[in-house]
């Protein structure tokens, strides 16, 4: 026990130290091979500071719902939280509601909107069987998905600006929106982590964890809930940014075990990790052209995403 408690420890501190080399490296590391103090504080200080809790709370929610839905492709867009928060955002817009709080609240009404659709589609007697909830979410994902390219078709057909957001990118960094989102997705992974025993023995399975007195239900929506802020918080700054939240998760479980109360946070800084390496690689693999970091992430994760597929299939689990 004292050995694994040194090793998580150690985990932990080193993920620290690779995201502190991480941010300072992004900050040094540019077109601009000379860079002024402008550029440094005013606009990639920003980003850094956006991947951080873009990646954190992606991360983290996907650690969420891996461990509730116990399925190891689960991620925020499986759900439809990300495509349902993305609609609310461009809604907002449609509808000239600019302000930061009205932005805020649609892509957070909208993220709590598609758990109460899918609790509603998978809902048999007052219970919702993750086997439902799953097949639940990927019809309204779809729903979602849709929509955004409605809107986006109907009212920001010749805006690039709103296309590079639907692919995902850290190029808004207005101090207003980093603040608001650093409030939700923080308050959402100290919920999380507050109900990381509870979580872990939902994996188990939910009949196992009444019988241990966990209040499954209600304990499922507030992990939901949490997780569907951190989401929002992200998806209103950040766009759709996939992948995160499905291949983070799964390093860090092979480096720090299953414990939700360690992994939770490992998850949350291997996150912010690899988005602030994403983003500095769109903006510099092929200066002065940007790639938004949604498509470099996607670029990885989809072989990931095949690689667990196959590797899974071989243990004969799908």
């Amino acid at each position: 026990m004292r050995a694994m408690k040194t090793r998580t420890g150690t985990s932990l501190a080193v993920l620290l130290f690779l995201l502190l080399a991480t941010g300072l490296i992004a900050l040094l590391v540019g077109p601009v091979s000379d860079p002024s103090a402008v550029i440094i504080w005013r606009i990639r200080l920003p980003r850094v500071l956006m991947g951080l809790l873009v990646g954190a709370g992606l991360a983290a929610a996907g650690t969420v719902f891996q461990g509730v839905l116990r399925n190891p492709l689960a991620d925020p867009f499986m759900l439809g939280t990300s495509s349902a928060a993305a609609a609310g955002v461009m809604i907002a817009g449609a509808l000239h509601l600019g302000h930061y709080s009205s932005l805020y609240f649609m892509a957070l009404t909208f993220a709590l909107l598609s758990i109460m659709l899918v609790y509603r589609i998978a809902q048999i007697e007052g219970r919702a069987p993750i086997q439902t909830m799953i097949l639940a979410g990927v019809i309204v994902s779809l729903f979602f998905n849709a929509a955004v390219f409605v809107f986006f078709s109907i009212f920001y057909r010749e805006s690039f600006n709103t296309l590079f957001y639907l692919l995902g990118t850290l190029t808004e960094g207005d101090p207003v929106l980093i603040g608001i989102s650093s409030i939700l997705t923080a308050g959402g992974l100290a919920v999380c982590w507050y109900l990381s025993r509870d979580l872990d023995i939902l994996t188990q399975g939910e009949q196992t964890a009444q019988h241990l007195g966990v209040e499954v239900e209600s304990v499922k929506k507030i992990l939901f809930t949490a997780a569907s802020c951190m989401v929002a918080a992200a998806v209103a700054v950040a766009g759709m940014i996939g992948f995160v939240g499905l291949i983070v998760p799964h390093m860090l479980r092979m480096i720090v075990g299953p414990n939700h109360r360690v992994l939770i946070p490992a998850a949350a800084m291997g996150g912010a990790i690899f988005l602030i390496l994403a983003d500095t690689l769109a903006r510099t693999v092929l200066a002065p052209i940007e790639i938004p970091v949604g498509a470099l992430t996607a670029l990885v994760g989809s072989p990931y995403f095949v690689y667990l597929l196959r590797r899974r299939q071989r243990h004969g689990q799908f």
